[in-house]
């Protein structure tokens, strides 16, 4: 299979593959976070610094989980989820909890190609992040395109998934987020 991973962005700001700088947050992104309730005020830089940290960690782990996709390790891709009966799955089917039951852990099958890009991230508060990225798969000559969503958790054992959903895209209809 081939695929890639494209426009890697955390929430508002474009992150380069070096570490980016706490300083280069917008105050107006700040501020809308502070307002929403998501975050503590931003009275020392070590919050700022924590949102930045927590980011680029969610964006690790999923290019991680990306690219076990891609290569086909399932043993990989199913460790960057939460091994949880709280594991939350939702889709066309409707939420789904658990990781016991979950299909992904018998499927045999990987995507011939997965194209992830647009990736956002979000920092909700110290610990937790929302990811969301547009994908196309093709399967067995079959290609569709969606939104995918994630939201990062930091554990005792580091981050992991803890709810992740998948919207396919009605045919011909275009994806908003290209």
């Amino acid at each position: 299979g081939s695929g890639h991973f494209e426009g890697k962005t955390w929430g508002w700001v474009a992150l380069p593959k070096t570490a980016m700088k706490a300083s280069a947050l917008r105050p107006c992104a700040i501020s809308a976070l502070v307002i929403c309730g998501w975050y503590p005020a931003p009275t020392s830089t070590t919050w700022i610094a924590t949102a930045a940290s927590d980011s680029v960690s969610a964006l690790r782990l999923c290019e991680e989980n990306i690219d076990a996709i891609h290569k086909r390790d399932r043993a990989r891709y199913l460790a960057t989820y939460l091994q949880a009966p709280t594991l939350a799955r939702n889709g066309p089917e409707g939420l789904q909890l658990g990781f016991t039951d979950w299909s992904a852990r018998r499927d045999t099958t990987s995507p011939d190609t997965l194209r992830a890009r647009n990736l956002r991230v979000v920092p909700l508060k110290p610990g937790v992040v929302y990811g969301t990225y547009c994908y196309t798969v093709t399967q067995k000559d079959t290609t569709t395109s969606g939104v995918s969503e994630r939201v990062f958790i930091k554990t005792d054992a580091g981050w992991r998934i803890a709810v992740t959903s998948a919207f396919g895209l009605p045919v011909g209809v275009s994806a908003q987020c290209r």
